[in-house]
């Protein structure tokens, strides 16, 4: 199948390094507010090459350890790097035309909005206004809804993309060198690696060389998953990877394949390694447009198209809205009938599935505990589970007891799910869990209690509670991992666009703007220590270290726990009015602890300005004419993109009918 550059990429696609947008405390319909006063439109001046030489300066020789670390001015600028290439990776997919059989022309008619373009002959100070916004009635009617059309089917790209890249992801922590994976007895020894000592065994290694670095799309679900901290030890404890835990992101290697302009360079030893061990392409796109897996139910061999959303290229159906929901793999409505024995495949049907086979897990030779009861809630801390009596009515490991015991036939029925009902979810399950929580006799089995017969048994809240736990990893989970990871992704890909948006990686004063993130993210974390009942919400600044330290999973853990007791996770799924709430306590909370404002503005102005020795020689010359950075980021714009005069990042922001994605805003991260 041909395929070439997407009608979005004719919109404003640069190449450059330099591209995104300056964030500024101030904006007004995509104007800059300088004093008061709306800045005039960037000037399009010629840039000298020292002054894009400086725009790299920061990030051109950073001094990363072979080896775990907290986190440095270096190895934030390094984190920033590689938020950058992924973010150039998610415009290359969507901007794609024709991947997986999606292209542009199911929008609608381009003609009109080419036309358009090819019409306009303005220099870019002529421009004062989207040119979709200067055609009239009909015409401006349907030419936005083609664009919001291609908007849509740039997005279902990169979820496609995504799918792809969480499943190969698997594939390749299932062929990491490792140890055993972890056992029920495991949890009730006094030591151990396994167990108690497996978060801080510094002894533990992974040989990382530049010929074993995994592809960026299986890297960004690996980032994406360790910034869920407690969720990445879980599994893996559960999977027995101390090496890889105790070592993170080989910052130094995956620093010196990122190149200046965003590019992810690996050997062709490298690639070769990785399909070696893995069975795949080196390349996401170049793996089979099928997955492969047997029938939960009748274990025949089955290949499901990645999307059904693939149409012809000359396809255009005017009178049907668009539609990308599909039902394929990955697709966000997976439907597909097993012709052996007509169940449906549904993502609700692999959910249970999972749950059954996890199940199957812990009843086998090795009891591998079941997901969730690994950790302790209040802490996240791996702990011994007490010998007997004290065990029987442990809390934490209530799930297991109770998926082991006979009481109302608990055991017999999840094992025999897949056959015993025609299409069984995680709905069955609860609601036979459910039946055993409010039975005396059952939770009497259970628990091994044989005390006052004749009264009525419950278990405890925190006994109920680790039920909830073990729960939420099925819920709208199908993976062998403690959460979705595809959604993870798309939910960290509102941090890493506001990063590469506001762009500290090419300002003049990046190293000093990393020194004082760095020590507010300190304090962020003394006001968490003092504050243990309380939820802290950082700005973008702290989550750009908080992020970073994660990344070094055992670092991080040694600095969790003694600072604050326990394993500080990070959640993005927090309501937003509580989000906000919160947020307003942080901030109250840091300038009456510190005596300076949390929440400020971190444009490169404001950055040069707060800086103890600028970058910039001179200071009131840049205070003068703002808009110099704004001409030296942009300056690399294709043909179309100088018409309208915008780079792509920046069309996001002024332009509203040319999202490079559908516009969202950015959850802070607060802890639990």
């Amino acid at each position: 199948m041909s395929r070439r550059s997407s009608i979005f990429g004719k919109l404003g696609r640069s190449s450059s390094s330099a591209t995104a947008s300056i964030a500024t405390s101030n904006e007004k319909d995509g104007q800059h507010e300088i004093d008061g006063k709306l800045a005039p439109p960037p000037a399009y001046t010629t840039v000298d090459e020292s002054a894009t030489a400086d725009l790299t300066a920061a990030f051109d020789q950073l001094k990363l350890a072979d080896a775990a670390s907290d986190p440095t001015v270096d190895t934030c600028l390094a984190h920033l790097k590689l938020l950058f290439a992924i973010q150039s990776m998610k415009e290359e997919v969507g901007y794609t035309d024709g991947l997986w059989g999606l292209w542009d022309s199911l929008a609608g008619p381009l003609d009109q909005i080419e036309k358009t373009f090819a019409d306009k002959k303005k220099t870019p100070s002529d421009v004062k206004k989207p040119l979709v916004s200067q055609l009239e009635g009909d015409d401006e009617k349907a030419a936005k809804k083609t664009l919001e059309n291609l908007s849509k089917i740039r997005e279902k790209r990169w979820a496609l993309f995504l799918a792809r890249a969480a499943q190969r992801y698997e594939v390749w922590w299932n062929s990491l060198p490792g140890g055993q994976p972890l056992t029920e007895r495991d949890m009730e020894e006094d030591t151990g690696f396994e167990y108690l000592t497996f978060p801080t065994d510094d002894n533990a290694t992974f040989d990382w060389t530049e010929d074993k670095l995994p592809p960026l799309d299986v890297l960004m679900v690996w980032h994406t998953h360790m910034l869920n901290p407690r969720a990445f030890l879980e599994d893996a404890m559960l999977a027995g990877l101390r090496g890889f835990w105790n070592r993170g992101l080989p910052w130094n290697i995956i620093n010196a394949a990122i190149d200046k302009d965003f590019n992810y360079n690996v050997t062709d030893q490298c690639k070769a390694n990785w399909t070696k061990q893995t069975g795949l392409s080196w390349d996401n796109q170049s793996d089979p447009l099928v997955k492969e897996l047997q029938c939960p139910k009748c274990a025949i061999k089955l290949s499901i198209p990645w999307t059904t959303c693939s149409k012809p290229e000359d396809f255009y159906d005017e009178s049907e809205p668009l539609d990308l929901t599909g039902t394929g793999y990955g697709d966000g409505n997976l439907k597909h009938l097993c012709e052996s024995c007509g169940v449906v495949i549904c993502k609700e049907l692999l959910c249970a599935h999972k749950f059954v086979k996890d199940v199957e897990a812990l009843l086998g030779p090795y009891n591998r505990p079941i997901p969730g009861t690994i950790l302790e809630p209040t802490t996240g801390k791996p702990a011994k589970v007490p010998p007997e009596p004290e065990r029987s009515i442990y809390a934490r490991t209530f799930p297991n007891r109770l998926l082991k015991s006979g009481a109302n036939s608990i055991r017999t029925k999840v094992t025999t799910l897949m056959t015993s009902k025609p299409a069984p979810t995680m709905q069955d399950i609860r609601a036979e869990i459910e039946v055993i929580l409010t039975n005396s006799s059952a939770l009497r089995e259970i628990n091994n209690y044989r005390s006052n017969r004749g009264a009525a048994y419950r278990v405890g809240r925190s006994s109920k509670l680790s039920i909830r736990k073990m729960m939420s990893h099925y819920w709208e989970n199908f993976s062998p991992f403690a959460l979705d990871l595809a959604g993870a992704v798309v939910r960290q890909g509102i941090f890493i666009e506001k990063m590469y948006k506001i762009d500290w990686l090419h300002s003049p004063s990046a190293t000093d703007t990393m020194k004082r993130l760095l020590l507010k993210y300190v304090r962020f974390f003394t006001i968490m220590q003092k504050n243990p009942t309380k939820m802290a919400v950082p700005t973008l600044d702290v989550d750009l270290a908080w992020h970073t330290h994660q990344l070094s999973p055992r670092k991080y853990y040694e600095y969790s726990i003694g600072k604050c007791d326990k394993f500080i996770d990070h959640d993005d799924k927090v309501e937003e009015g509580r989000l906000s709430e919160q947020f307003e306590w942080t901030s109250k909370e840091y300038q009456d602890t510190y005596g300076e404002v949390y929440s400020e503005c971190t444009c490169w102005y404001c950055e040069c300005e707060s800086s103890s020795s600028p970058p910039l020689s001179n200071l009131v010359a840049l205070k003068a004419d703002h808009n110099v950075l704004v001409a030296i980021r942009t300056s690399h714009v294709n043909s179309l993109g100088q018409v309208l005069g915008v780079s792509k990042s920046e069309k996001s922001m002024s332009f509203p009918f040319f999202p490079p994605f559908p516009p969202s805003s950015p959850p802070p991260f607060p802890h639990h």
